[in-house]
């Protein structure tokens, strides 16, 4: 085993840069949970393509398989539920949960669970009817994306907090 030739070899499968994968899959995850939520009657192949879409999406996230494992069935039930109008937008909590555990963020950052529980909430109490979804989805979008950078800024601050502690001792 020489490290110097066996550095030079290409893959025989999979894509080698992380960051693609992290765009493309979260984009297509993204696509999957919309074509899902915007399916209607008379549009039932977003249904059909909608779940596929997000469970290769997930799929191809740069993380352990057995995170994506994990979460592939929870959060295509999430985007399932999310047709069912406004008293179900707390779905978007799990699809930030599972987010977080394919992300790899600290337990600690989970509390930004909270915000789209608490969006959830905030809608079924302004939001009465079917026919506010749209405007419900967006909201829980907004509030699962803000707790998504939240986390993400919170692992940050957690880690430069560890390594202060280290580098000082």
């Amino acid at each position: 085993m020489n490290l110097a030739t066996d550095t030079l070899i290409p893959p025989r499968y999979g894509w080698r840069r992380a960051p693609e994968r992290l765009s493309i899959g979260l984009l297509v995850v993204c696509v999957g949970v919309g074509a899902t939520s915007l399916s209607s009657t008379y549009s039932l192949w977003f249904l059909a393509i909608g779940p596929l879409l997000q469970g290769i999406g997930w799929l191809m996230l740069p993380s352990a398989l057995w995170r994506r494992l994990v979460v592939l069935l929870p959060c295509l039930l999430a985007g399932v539920v999310l047709l069912s109008g406004v008293e179900f937008v707390g779905a978007f909590a799990v699809l930030l949960a599972g987010w977080l555990l394919v992300r790899g963020r600290p337990t600690l950052t989970y509390v930004v669970l909270l915000l789209p529980i608490a969006a959830s909430v905030g809608v079924k109490i302004l939001l009465g009817n079917y026919e506010q979804n749209l405007l419900a989805l967006v909201i829980g979008t907004i509030a699962t994306v803000a707790g998504a950078w939240l986390a993400a800024w919170g692992q940050l601050l957690l880690h430069d907090r560890a390594t202060a502690r280290v580098v000082t001792a």
